[in-house]
């Protein structure tokens, strides 16, 4: 997540390029928790109309980044401490059933090469790559699990984590973070089910635990009710 995805758009299947570029400038923090979405200013920086903006718009309020207020606009989300803990609830449950397929029959070389990557984790490494690791390995974990629905419906779960992971990662301890994904790994690779379910909770439980550390102190821009 380098580059700044807020250029204009090509041509081709150009709603679902408009909507792509959004979402990540959003999940990256281009543009903030609690900002209004201007269709006039995104049509200008993406070099197009705004028709497909107010698409990708009601696209994005579809899967919860933003939210339409009627008669003032559409503002990326700001989660309570009730959407956290719901959030997570799903996901700790829908992983652990992603894991424990995995653990039967998950690709071993693609768990080698993370498990490579976050051994070498300390505390000079940039959060940003961290988090694109990170990111990558859970993404790993959902579509390794050989359930279309599955992936699916984590998949819905991962845009809105990601959205507020960008900033709470600043103040997670990237070396005990990785740790915990090593040993994670090695029991998913020992086929330990029980064991890589019982990490997996913890690890996600802090995860969890991170983001709603961050919202309590925070405080970005209001979003209106």
């Amino acid at each position: 997540m380098t580059s700044n995805p807020l250029t204009p758009a090509e041509s081709t299947d150009l709603r679902q390029i408009v909507y792509n570029k959004i979402r990540d400038a959003i999940i990256m923090g281009i543009i903030k928790p609690g900002a209004k979405l201007s269709e006039t200013e995104l049509a200008q920086t993406l070099a197009v109309s705004r028709t497909p903006i107010r698409e990708a718009i009601r696209q994005l309020a579809q899967t919860g980044i933003v939210r339409l207020v009627p008669r003032k606009g559409a503002f990326v989300t700001l989660p309570t401490e009730k959407d956290v803990n719901d959030l997570y609830e799903v996901r700790i449950a829908l992983e652990t059933i992603a894991v424990k397929r995995i653990c039967k029959k998950g690709p071993k070389e693609e768990l080698l090469r993370f498990r490579e990557y976050f051994a070498s984790v300390d505390h000079s490494t940039d959060p940003n790559a961290f988090l694109l690791q990170d990111t990558a390995f859970h993404s790993f974990l959902r579509n390794s699990c050989d359930n279309r629905f599955l992936n699916q419906f984590l998949m819905e779960t991962y845009d809105l984590i990601q959205l507020y992971r960008h900033y709470s990662i600043k103040g997670v301890d990237l070396k005990e973070s990785s740790m915990e994904h090593v040993r994670l790994i090695d029991a998913i690779l020992e086929k330990d089910e029980e064991g890589a379910i019982r990490l997996l909770q913890n690890h996600l439980e802090g995860a969890r635990d991170a983001l709603l550390a961050f919202l309590k102190d925070a405080s970005p821009a209001g979003e209106p009710d």
